[in-house]
Order: structure tokens, then sequence, then C-alpha cells
């Protein structure tokens, strides 16, 4: 089973990962680690990224400077559907291969969580997409307490972030990650059970 979990900042997603693996020994893959990988000099998306942005996003080391990077994209689209459109097809590529290469080792059953599963395209070699939800009150006392944000920090994410109608347009199954971790394990054991 290739299972996708979505959602927005502070919904839970972590605390859905982490009751696969340790549970259910689902195979963990995090979109953003392996985007930092794929950008990484000698790997796929490295050279693009450098012919298009130029050598002033390099550091000393030539490793990519994330945040002259996302300087660069953060106010300009067209740059930052550019950089997606080289970063994401070699994020999906890398995850496709290391699932085929952990199957013929036995292993059964994968997540990927991607904050852009579903516009990445990445959702499309899923089985199922799970949907991690919580109140926006609860989001925002989570990540003030987790990530020292104040409210307006989080309210300015948030609204940038696609809204709860698209994700549940666009998945099979819903978590609320809302309560306790109690009722998130119970869900999750009730949707692996289909």
């Amino acid at each position: 089973m290739i299972l996708g979990i979505t959602g927005g900042i502070g919904t839970g997603k972590s605390t859905v990962l982490n009751i696969l693996k340790e549970k259910y020994d689902f195979l963990v893959l995090e979109s953003d680690k392996i985007a930092h990988e794929v950008m990484n000099p000698g790997n796929s998306a490295y050279n693009e990224i450098v012919d298009f942005f130029g050598d002033d996003i390099l550091n000393d080391d030539k490793t990519i400077n994330r945040k002259k990077m996302s300087e660069i994209v953060f106010n300009n689209k067209d740059k930052l559907n550019k950089l997606n459109s080289i970063v994401h097809p070699a994020v999906i590529q890398k995850i496709s291969d290391t699932i085929e290469a952990e199957k013929a080792k036995g292993k059964e059953n994968f997540v990927i969580e991607a904050a852009l599963l579903i516009e990445s395209g990445c959702s499309k070699i899923c089985d199922r997409v799970w949907y991690i939800y919580a109140d926006t009150e609860v989001r925002i006392e989570r990540l003030m307490k987790s990530r020292n944000m104040t409210r307006i920090q989080i309210e300015d994410v948030m609204k940038n972030q696609m809204k709860d109608e698209f994700f549940k347009d666009n998945t099979t199954d819903i978590v609320d990650n809302s309560n306790s971790i109690e009722d998130t394990y119970a869900r999750v054991q009730k949707l692996l059970e289909f």
C-alpha cells in the first residue's frame, strides 16, 4: 500500500506518520527531505536549478543557499513555478525509485508526506490519500507552543495554504487530529481496516 498524507501547518501530520511507522511498520517518505536531497550537488535537480537561477544562489561549497533561493521565489510566482517544475518531478522519481527498491527487499507499506502532495502530482502514485485535519484554534495553539510562532505569523502561513475544501475534495479520507492521541489512533486503525 502506498498512502499519501497531506494537510496544512499544525494539523499533526507528524503524529500520524509516527503512528503509521511505529504501529503499522510503514516506511515514511517525507517529500521536504527528499527535495533537499535532489537539490544537492550531483543529484537530479541541482544542475537545472543552477542553470536557471545562476551561481548567485550558491554557497561557497557549491550547495544551494536555501535562504537566497526562498527569497527569490517568495514573491515571484513565475520563478516559484519554475522551481517547482524542476523539483517536484525529481522528488516523485526519487520516491518511486525508493519504493521499488524497498519492495524488492520485501517492504509492503509506504507513506508519503507532502504539504503539496496533490498540487505536485505526487498523489497520483498513492493508493489512498489522507487529509490530516485539525481545528484552526488547535493548530494555532500547537504551533505557538512547538515552533514558538506568533498568532499573526501562523495566520499568515495558513492564509497562503490551500483551504479545507480543497483537501476534502482531493483526498480519499480525513483524519481529524483535533482531539486526543487516542482518537487519532482509533481513526487511523479504522482507515487501515478497509
